[in-house]
């Protein structure tokens, strides 16, 4: 299929469903269909199109007219599709046919080896069985409902194709030979190629990011009937491994929940996914907007109810974010709850008061795995009104593949726990990914029984992996993998280059091109304990695995793979690669060889 995928501006249903009927039958693996092929040289028009073109080897050219009206009359001579008022005297089988001799023309007289291969024009009329005959054209031209509800697409294109074989030898067209099963498999390359030349075949790297946004989009709306199922359960988990729509889920989740009242505390582990989130909810989160809503990071959320209580400092490492933060931050909370019952008490409201000693309606958590550890589930019980066992809360995460923090989680242990026996749901429909990229992801990082079904269609690009033997090699390998994507203009931040290791020890600042260096900034600065995020510059980011979890990119590069011995490095490789929505490319150590396919 070319293109790949169909264009999501495509306004006819019934191109679409001839699209997925082609697209889904492989039983023709050397046929080519083009869809919507503009001729720039028409017969009688400064300009025209062809909605779909098989070109099937050993049997001819097929222009094939597609008619999606679910109503079809022809009248003194004038012909109306569906609900339209004024006819139009040129035929569908003309308006094929026409196309099918401009293309002939143009091909043969450009090459005219292609002067002895059979082309032929039919309709298809997907909604509507066409039972009319006439002198300008023979009934196995047509290819209605009632065929198609017979055999497969394929076969009535090949049907159409043997029968004009047949005419055209009836005829003894000079030019024919039936014998020489033409077009051969090289002259149906040399038809493409010249197709692929003298026609506008554009697939714009905006038209593709916009395609690749809508359809991530759609699918992931389509994941929102899960909530719709759980809408009268305060308590629920949703788990599912990367590319699943969670954060899409959480976002829709919380919009519902400060939709229907509810002051709301979303919260989530890294922080350029945080400040994503905040951009997607920023008209919720206004200065006075009521009921209040709260997208925090865990630890910025308890930074923010601890104040200046916490002892020691960040300089202390996870002593200070795993205990002094926590510590303080619950010691604060106990604190506001006893203000806040007194304030109750007192017969006084208390509906915005909650929210200002952070104390919430609703908990909404994304990276679950991340958050749900045994030194957080105090200030997540303290943080929501009837606390975790009997408070409105929803959870989203992938507890069995994404726990790269902590692989000590157990989702289990905190639904029978904590939890209070909260229901489980399970997410395993991959939105964001290609086909291809769900599976070399799965496959590297281990992962079974993988995803239940990849609902993005396959665009025919398979990932790169590419191999080099040492770090000198390694860099001169991603510059020319970043050139390659920018001449394929994957530029600035459709691009993130990902690494396993620390920025301080990846291979992206160690790019030998100082331009090339230029071009390339940290996703995440720390100066002094503050960090700096860059996601809102034109550059290209790169950033550790870990600091880039739970955000996506256009085009991505997995860099310093050199072992995947353990079931933490097979994670990360994993979480890497599901980054990608469009173009994926790793780089791994020669050693690995065979091992990511």
């Amino acid at each position: 299929m070319i293109p790949p995928a169909i264009d999501p501006d495509t306004s006819s249903e019934g191109e679409r469903l001839v699209f997925e009927q082609f697209a889904a039958d492989d039983s023709r693996p050397d046929w080519t269909v083009l869809h919507s092929l503009d001729i720039a040289r028409h017969r009688r028009q400064l300009a025209g199109e062809v909605d779909f073109l098989v070109i099937a080897p050993g049997l001819g050219v097929l222009v094939l007219e597609v008619k999606g009206c679910h109503r079809l009359k022809r009248e003194h001579g004038l012909w109306y599709y569906g609900g339209e008022t004024e006819g139009r005297s040129r035929s569908p089988f003309s308006q094929a046919s026409e196309a099918m001799h401009s293309l002939r023309e143009r091909l043969t007289k450009r090459e005219s080896s292609l002067s002895g291969v059979l082309f032929w024009s039919a309709v298809c009329f997907p909604f509507v069985d066409f039972t009319d005959q006439s002198e300008e054209w023979t009934p196995w031209q047509v290819i209605d409902r009632s065929r198609l509800a017979q055999r497969p697409l394929a076969e009535c294109v090949e049907s159409v194709l043997r029968q004009a074989r047949d005419r055209a030898a009836e005829l003894r067209l000079a030019w024919f030979d039936p014998a020489a099963g033409e077009p051969a498999r090289e002259q149906a390359d040399r038809i493409l190629g010249a197709l692929r030349g003298d026609f506008e075949f554009f697939d714009s790297p905006k038209v593709r990011a916009r395609r690749a946004e809508e359809e991530i989009r759609r699918y992931t709306e389509e994941q929102f009937r899960a909530l719709d199922q759980m809408r009268r359960t305060p308590r629920v988990v949703f788990d599912g491994p990367a590319g699943t729509g969670k954060t899409l889920l959480a976002l829709e989740a919380a919009r519902r929940g400060h939709a229907a009242g509810r002051s709301v505390l979303f919260l989530c582990f890294n922080r350029p996914l945080a400040l994503w989130l905040q951009d997607q909810a920023a008209e919720l989160l206004a200065a006075g907007r009521t009921p209040a809503m709260t997208v925090r990071t865990l630890h910025q959320y308890m930074v923010d109810v601890a104040g200046s209580s916490v002892r020691g400092s960040p300089a202390d490492g996870e002593t200070y974010w795993d205990e002094a933060l926590p510590q303080a931050a619950t010691e604060r909370l106990l604190e506001n709850w006893d203000r806040l019952e007194r304030t109750e008490r007192d017969g006084l409201s208390s509906s915005s008061l909650g929210p200002t000693l952070g104390i919430y309606d609703e908990l909404i958590v994304d990276e679950a795995q991340d958050v749900v550890r045994d030194c957080f589930l105090d200030v997540l019980d303290l943080s929501v009104r009837g606390g975790l066992s009997e408070g409105t809360w929803r959870m989203f995460g992938d507890f069995a593949w994404q726990t790269i923090y902590d692989d000590t989680v157990s989702l289990d242990g905190f639904c029978e726990g904590r939890g209070a026996n909260c229901p489980q749901i399970p997410l395993d429909e991959n939105c964001r990914n290609t086909p291809r990229v769900a599976a070399l992801a799965c496959s590297a990082g281990d992962v079974a029984p993988g995803y239940s079904r990849v609902l993005r269609p396959d665009d025919g690009i398979d990932p790169d992996v590419r191999y080099y033997a040492d770090a000198a090699g390694q860099a001169l390998l991603l510059q020319s993998v970043l050139q390659e994507l920018y001449d394929e203009q994957f530029t600035g931040p459709q691009v993130a280059v990902l690494s396993t290791k620390s920025d301080e020890r990846a291979v992206a600042p160690r790019l030998p091109d100082q331009a090339w260096r230029d071009r390339l900034q940290p996703l995440i600065e720390n100066e002094d304990f503050a960090t700096v995020i860059n996601t809102r510059t034109g550059r290209t980011h790169y950033s550790s695995i870990h600091r880039f979890k739970g955000l996506e990119a256009n085009a991505v590069v997995v860099t310093d793979i050199e072992s995947l011995d353990s079931a933490h490095e097979r994670s990360l490789v994993y979480v890497g690669a599901t980054r990608a929505k469009h173009r994926l490319v790793v780089l791994a150590h020669e050693s690995l060889r065979g091992r990511l396919a």
